[in-house]
Parts: C-alpha cells; structure tokens; sequence
C-alpha cells in the first residue's frame, strides 16, 4: 500500500499549561523530527504560525532542524493559517486574516510557503475553499469518514484517492483525505490497547487498491505526554511510545508498504479514480468536522466556558476592524492579536489560568478599538391590554401577527405582503400532524432552557400583555417570573417595514445550566412547496444553499446525556434564511455580533413536513464548565429579526 501520515503540532493544547511546554517539544516533538532524520520517513508536519512562533522562542535549535529536513526534501511543512481557528465560525475577513498572516510567518521562520493546508479540527464549510485558493493553497487535509455518512452515491474507492472539494461558486480545491478510524487505531497501538497484529490486520484489510492510506493524521502531544485531560487517559509504558510507533512504521514498511511525503498524493488527481468534484457538506451535516458524532460545531461555538459570549466580543471587533483606517500601521497586529483570541483551545478544555489570560487579552483588544458587546434595549411600555381571549390579533398594511398571550406570547402565525399575506410561519397545533410522534405543539418565537439538575424552562406562560403604539411599529410585551428568575419579552410589529423583532432579557439569578435555545422559527409547510424547501447561512464564507427535499433530519437531536445536540451550522454573516422560493424568511440576529448558531429539523410528516429552526446560545458537552461565572447573577438582552427573504440561492 501507498502510505502517508500528518502530525500536528499544536502547543496551545487547551489543557496543556504554558510551563509545560518545553516538556512536550522535547518528549514530542524531538522524537517526530527523529523518524524523519534517523529512521527515513517522509512525514507532513502541520503547525499553526502560533505554534511555530512559541517553539521557535522555547527551542530555537529544533526550528532550525525543521528547517533543514524541509529544504532537503525530507518532510513536508502543511499549514493552517496563524492560529487554530474554527473557519465554519468566523466570518470571512478573519478567514482571510488567518490564512494572510500565517503565510507570512511560515515564510519568516521556515522559508517557505505550504501548498497543503489541513482543515481546522477537520470542520468544513464550502465557503472556505475561496479562501485557500487566493491564499494560495494547492490542496487541503480532511476527514473523508464523517462527509462520506450523508454523501449520495460515492463510490468506494473514492476514499483512496484525491478528489475536488467543491466551493460554492464551482470553484474547487483538492482534498487528500484524513481518516478517523485509521489514525484512532495508530493511537490505540501505541498507547497499549491494540497488539501489533491487530493493528496490522487492520491496516492491511482497508483495501486501498492502488490507492492511499492516511496512517496518521492528528495529534503529535499525546504520544509520549498526557496533558491529563481525562481519567481515562492511557497509562505511559515504559517503553518510550514513539520506539512503539517505529515498531509499527518499520513493519509496515518490511511488510512491502511505502511511505511517502503528503504532497505526493496530489500527483494521482489524473487517475480515473480520482477528481470527482464532491460536495462534503450536507443539510443534514453543514459543517462536517473529525472523529464520532461527541464532536461537533457547538464545540467551539456555545460550550466551553464561554464561548458565546467570547465569540460575539470577537464578532465585535471583526466588524471594528473591517472598517479600520487601512493606512493604520497597527491594524495587521490587530488582526493578528484577533485570531489568536479566536483559537479554538480556548473554547474547549482550556485550563482556567491560560482562560483568564486569554480573556484578559481579548478584553484589550476590544477596549484598544471601542468595540463591545452591545445589547437591545427592552422596556415593558404601555398599558395593558384589555384584549379577550388567548389569541391577540395585530395587523398593518404590511404584516399580520396572531400572538399567544396564554403561551408567553408564542407566534401564532404571522404573514408579510410580499408572501400575499398567507402566514409563512407560526404555531402547528397539537393534532395537525398524524403522526403521533409529532402530536404535541410546536411554537415560534419562544425559547427552552435546560440542563442537568434544574427543571426544563420554557417562556410559554399565560401572561398579561402590555401595548404600546408609535407611529413606526406596535410593540407588545411582558414579563414572567421562571424558576431560575426574571424573563421579560417583546414582540414588536413594524408599519412601515415588512419584520418581526423577538426580544429576550434575562434577569437570572445564576447562569442557565445546559442548554439554551431561543427564536424558534417554526414554518407553515402547508402553504408551501415542499420540493422548493431549503435554507441558507454563511458558514466562515459566501452563503451556501441547502434543499431540504425529502431529508429527515434535526440537528438539535442529543448525541448523549451529556452531549446535547449533533449538528448545527454558522450564521457568519448573521442571516440566517429558511422556506420555500416564494415565502422564505430572513432570520438575524438584532444585535448582529451576537455569535448564535442555527439548529435546523426537517422531518417528513403528513400532511406537511415539519421544519423549523432554533438558534443556541448554550449547549451542553464535556467542555462545559461554570468555573468563571460561579456566584454571579446573568443579565442579557438579545432577540432576532424575521422578515421576508428573496434572495434565494442555487434551487
């Protein structure tokens, strides 16, 4: 078999304390560069600029050695961009910010420029691929196991040879594939829990054909080091673990297989195997990203410690610096300063001294520019009302909006002018299904709470309306007293304008506890055309088009007890667009920056399917951790905007 392995560097590690450092490039880092030099393996080594920059300043000697097996040809440098940063979450100046200033310090500290670039954490967007193309990027790193799960007819050998990832516009970028199991199965060898001929068996059952095999492709700290993440962390042997991976490398190799440099993979893009133009996203899967379905977007997006809350303060100041004096000598240091505050290590298992450290950081940069997060203001004004019923009607020559004020002012249905004002999303009543799977009722505009340890919190409460009228909007609104404190919202009716604005303010008496997902936006399928459903987003690029024609699916299905939702994609650009061609709607954020993700559920049901969509703030895994907000009341304000979409992408 042909075979090739990536490892990457990484020593911003989340739960790699920055004393320990020069521990892992000598029990790591020394011994990778030693397969290369003593023992003739062409590995790819991928490190972020960041990375690069802290060795060099730790263990000078070892950049200087990287450096001279890189121009002998005896490795391969693959790049990254300057910091680890989650492509699929960012929006695109930053993007592009990244892959602009990593190139740069490769070039500074190695003297060149990598033509192979490995995807972040292995998360995937189609609106990436521009970007590595004018970064210059010849080819990308990626998992094929998790594209491959909702592809539509990809045949086997697909996996064995380079094919064309497809961007957006029909611009493409080829892809050498990673593989989860495989890499997984090197890790289980070394740390003990697989016997050499198991490994071997393995290995030598894949099949590739003429093809090629990814023997690694991840992590280099964990062999040989434990940054002590997990109980369940693999005892070290005795026996160094790199002498354990040489045993497997060395017998591969006197076992007939050959191992070659990365960029060797790309020569077979003639093979009538190889250059299939593939779609690696899908509706049911918008940002694929590597191993078991535990690892998701809402990783680095909702979880950790912060990470809304860190990512919308980034969000901010992206958008400061988008409008910055270009002349500002200062503004690429900004930048710079930007994407290392945007390393995903900080949103994951981040150990609390580097989080204070890191926040520190962030919270300079954002004061240095003026940028903040910022927040709608909501009052409860007017006077009650004296309405009779559950249902409170409000119309205007634009919009109509039936409210629910014994459901804490649920959307019963609303309707705009341009969709000949048929309601275009509201509430599904128990019963409209047939289903008794589906036989409950499914709102809009109301938001869950829930978590571990703590009852499951809605806003669907009987309350009191208050009115209160101008000449540009009607605005209804209330408040509810909920187990964990004070909610109050708003529904506020444009005259002169075709939109919806949902607000939310939370007086809480601590953090919420797992997970929190609000603006639901539930469609009125019945009146639509059910081939024509789809929706859009921007996920780090250009916005990307997903039908939703006969798929089954929701993204905010849990993976576990502890894992609280499988799937989710990024609002990079803050419009979130769901529907039909003729009735779809624009969903965004009121406070732009405010770093939501979109959960979609599209179900085939009778007499209609179901699709909705809800956006989280909050969700739960193994990242989680209340440490930095313990004993402190939560005040926060935020809402969406929804009104008619016509910009409707590819169909």
């Amino acid at each position: 078999m042909k075979l090739f392995a990536i490892f990457h560097l990484n020593l911003m590690f989340s739960s790699i304390p920055e004393c320990h450092r020069h521990e892992v490039i000598k029990r790591c880092y020394w011994p990778l560069l030693s397969l290369i030099e003593k023992h003739g393996f062409p590995l790819g080594i991928e490190a972020s600029a960041i990375t690069l920059e802290i060795i060099q300043d730790i263990d000078p000697a070892w950049i200087k050695k990287f450096h001279d097996l890189l121009h002998l040809g005896q490795c391969e440098f693959i790049g990254s961009g300057y910091g680890q940063i989650i492509g699929p979450l960012v929006p695109s100046s930053v993007n592009k910010a990244n892959l602009r200033i990593g190139n740069k310090i490769y070039k500074e500290i190695l003297g060149i420029t990598p033509k192979i670039a490995l995807i972040n954490e292995q998360a995937w967007s189609a609106g990436l691929v521009t970007h590595y193309l004018e970064a210059g990027y010849k080819g990308v790193f990626m998992d094929y196991d998790n594209p491959a799960r909702f592809a539509e007819n990809w045949s086997e050998e697909i996996q064995h040879f380079p094919q064309l990832a497809m961007g957006i516009e029909g611009e493409s970028i080829p892809v050498i594939w990673s593989r989860s199991m495989v890499f997984q199965k090197l890790q289980r060898f070394v740390h003990g829990e697989l016997e050499l001929p198991e490994y071997l068996k393995y290995i030598e059952n894949m099949n590739t054909g003429d093809g090629w095999l990814p023997v690694y492709g991840n992590d280099a700290e964990i062999f040989d080091f434990r940054p002590g993440r997990y109980k369940t962390e693999a005892n070290q042997p005795a026996e160094s673990e790199w002498s354990i991976m040489l045993t497997a490398f060395n017998t591969l190799r006197d076992r007939g297989h050959k191992f070659y440099l990365p960029s060797k993979v790309l020569a077979d893009l003639n093979r009538p195997e190889a250059c299939k133009k593939l779609y690696l996203s899908s509706a049911e899967q918008p940002v694929p990203v590597k191993k078991q379905r535990k690892y998701n977007l809402t990783r680095w997006a909702v979880s950790g410690r912060n990470d809304f809350f860190m990512n919308s303060l980034c969000r901010a100041i992206a958008a400061e610096l988008e409008n910055f004096n270009q002349d500002d000598r200062s503004l690429e240091e900004k930048w710079k300063e930007l994407c290392f505050c945007w390393s995903s290590d900080f949103r994951t298992h981040i150990t609390q001294e580097r989080f204070a450290t890191a926040t520190s950081r962030l919270n300079n940069l954002a004061k240095s520019i003026g940028a903040e997060i910022r927040e709608p203001l909501l009052r409860i004004q007017g006077e009650l009302s004296n309405h009779k019923g559950r249902l409170l009607h409000i119309k205007t020559p634009l919009s109509a909006v039936t409210l629910n004020t014994a459901k804490g002012l649920a959307i019963h249905e609303a309707a705009f002018a341009d969709h000949d004002m048929i309601p275009s999303f509201g509430t599904l009543e128990h019963g409209y299904f047939k289903s008794i799977d589906l036989g409950a009722d499914f709102f809009s505009g109301h938001l869950i709470m829930e978590g571990t340890g703590s009852p499951k919190e809605t806003d669907l409460y009987k309350v009191s309306p208050y009115l209160f009228e101008t000449e540009e909007y009607t605005k209804i609104s209330c408040a509810m007293e909920i187990h964990q404190g004070r909610l109050s919202k708003a529904v506020t009716i444009y005259k002169d304008k075709q939109q919806i604005d949902i607000l939310y303010k939370f007086e809480l008496n601590s953090p919420p506890q797992g997970l929190l997902r609000l603006g639901h936006v539930t469609l009125m399928t019945g009146q639509m055309k059910t081939d024509e459903l789809f929706y859009e987003t921007s996920n780090g690029g250009n916005r990307e088009f997903f039908s939703l024609k006969d798929k089954s699916f929701d993204h905010s299905n849990n993976v576990s007890f502890l894992v609280s939702s499988s799937q989710a994609t990024g609002i990079t650009d803050s419009i979130f667009a769901i529907g039909d061609k003729k009735r779809a709607l624009a969903v965004a954020p009121v406070i732009k920056d405010h770093a939501f993700i979109a959960m979609v559920t599209s179900l085939k049901a009778e007499p209609s399917p179901f699709v909705r969509v809800s956006f989280s703030m909050q969700e739960m895994d193994e990242t989680c951790s209340q440490d930095a907000c313990n004993n402190k009341k939560y005040f926060f304000s935020t809402g969406f905007s929804i009104k008619p979409y016509s910009k409707v992408g590819r169909a």
